[in-house]
């Protein structure tokens, strides 16, 4: 072979090479060699807040009643009007009154202690679209959480705020999250995006179709979120 043939033979090898090897954009312009490690739960104290509390049990039957009231208070979810912290005020423990504490780390019990849920969710970047993924489980009979008689999945919205703005919810995608069941008590949901980084609040709101009574199957559940 020529030797100038072998030359351009080379040359051409080494820019695919260097095609091959170069990291891919993302859409927001970063690459993955410099994205960092994704955002993801806030590590905390494991939840106990039901512990010691009779499990409660859901009767389906109570799901009817007048739901004006309660739908209007969960709209207003990341009111901050309590703050269960003790001591100094802490604005990421501030939240609604009508909601039990948000909490840390992937999984918990529901403020109400009807249900046990988990959540993990696709890589979370600023400005990326995040989907969640929520497991949740009856307390006293351990099954997966079904529709009810009226059809309707179990997990009703998602709400998105940051603890210490709670107006500041995000785009307005956030509020038109499409969810989809994957299988009984599993669901997805998204697309999500976070626009600044810290930490937000993701509460997961189920069969809020009834109306919000002890034994009733309405319930909701929060945790911290990560974005970096």
């Amino acid at each position: 072979m020529k030797p100038l043939r072998i030359l351009a033979l080379a040359v051409a090898s080494g820019l695919l090479l260097n095609v091959s090897c170069s990291s891919s954009d993302d859409s927001s312009g970063n690459t993955s060699a410099d994205a960092g490690p994704p955002g993801g739960p806030v590590s905390g104290a494991e939840d106990h807040h039901c512990d010691g509390i009779p499990t409660v049990v859901v009767d389906p039957t109570t799901c009817s009643g007048d739901t004006s009231a309660g739908g209007a208070a969960d709209a207003a979810g990341g009111d901050s009007s309590s703050n269960n912290s003790g001591g100094a005020a802490d604005c990421n423990q501030t939240h609604d009154a009508d909601y039990g504490d948000t909490l840390f780390n992937d999984s918990g019990d529901d403020d109400d202690c009807k249900y046990q849920a988990s959540w993990l969710s696709t890589p979370i970047y600023l400005n990326e679209p995040v989907t969640f993924t929520l497991t949740a489980t009856n307390k006293q009979t351990t099954q997966p959480l079904v529709p009810l008689e009226d059809g309707d999945i179990p997990l009703t919205r998602l709400d998105v705020y940051q603890p210490c703005d709670p107006n500041r919810r995000g785009p307005t995608q956030n509020s038109m999250a499409k969810i989809t069941p994957i299988a009984d008590g599993k669901f997805s949901v998204g697309p999500i995006k976070f626009d600044q980084p810290g930490r937000w609040v993701v509460r997961f709101h189920l069969y809020e179709q009834c109306v919000d009574g002890d034994t009733s199957p309405h319930g909701h559940i929060a945790f911290f979120v990560n974005v970096p």
